[in-house]
């Protein structure tokens, strides 16, 4: 039972106002669940994409699942960056 596994949610190129909706819609069909983010294809980085997965990460936290960004693009790292995002609010997975 310790072998669990993380649903993977697939960001994609353009996280815009539209995207920040079908992500929260994805995201609540895998509340109950640990989950890794993808944003390894991701261009453009809205700030509401960002509140909607640091809404998720409060949500999860409190139900004791895990949910962590894995993958990141450039451009998504440095939206973070500019955000002044940390690790608390969102946190990122560990690449090998």
């Amino acid at each position: 039972m310790g072998d669990e596994t993380s649903n993977i949610l697939k960001l994609p190129e353009n996280l815009d106002l539209n995207a920040a909706s079908s992500m929260h819609e994805q995201l609540i069909s895998l509340k109950g669940s640990s989950v890794e983010i993808d944003a390894s294809d991701v261009r453009k980085s809205g700030a509401q994409c960002i509140q909607v997965l640091m809404a998720a990460k409060k949500t999860w936290d409190v139900e004791g699942n895990s949910i962590a960004v894995g993958a990141m693009s450039e451009n998504f790292e440095n939206t973070l960056k500019l955000l002044g995002i940390s690790g608390d609010e969102l946190p990122l997975k560990e690449t090998a």
